[in-house]
């Protein structure tokens, strides 16, 4: 079962997915749609997001083999 995120580590995960939507909207929006500039986003984040999902996958697989 997979526990809780702790809220400094939510905290994080939200400035860190709104950071690249936020600094692209300035820089292109006038350049760019507003669906590009998120389609661009979203193709940024997907990464982020699941790098910071498979570290706490690892982190509660390795303190169950540990028990």
């Amino acid at each position: 079962m997979r526990t809780k995120m702790s809220p400094r580590r939510a905290l994080l995960t939200a400035a860190i997915m709104s950071i690249a939507p936020t600094i692209l909207f300035t820089i292109f929006s006038e350049k760019y749609s507003v669906s590009g500039v998120l389609i661009a986003s979203i193709l940024i984040n997907w990464p982020v997001i699941r790098w910071l999902d498979d570290r706490q996958w690892y982190r509660e697989w390795i303190r169950k083999e540990s028990k």
